[in-house]
């Protein structure tokens, strides 16, 4: 019997879990230029880097998911 959902839950935990890996890794990638690049009297531990990185790589990251949903499913 079909309940009529576009996704299933566990389909919506793996695309969380996936948005949430590649956040992390578009993050290490921003922080990586960012603290040994960019800034080079930045803390490589600094707190606020780190911050900035990870929001970054998730707005990129966001961008990309719902620029893909977009494309794939309302054009």
């Amino acid at each position: 019997m079909r309940t009529g959902l576009e996704f299933s839950p566990v389909m919506i935990a793996i695309l969380f879990l996936a948005f949430m890996g590649i956040s992390f890794f578009m993050g290490m990638l921003v922080h990586s230029a960012f603290v040994h690049e960019d800034k080079k009297n930045l803390k490589r531990d600094s707190k606020k880097a780190w911050v900035l990185s990870m929001t970054a790589g998730t707005g990129v990251t966001g961008w990309m998911f719902l620029y893909g949903y977009y494309i794939n499913f309302f054009n």
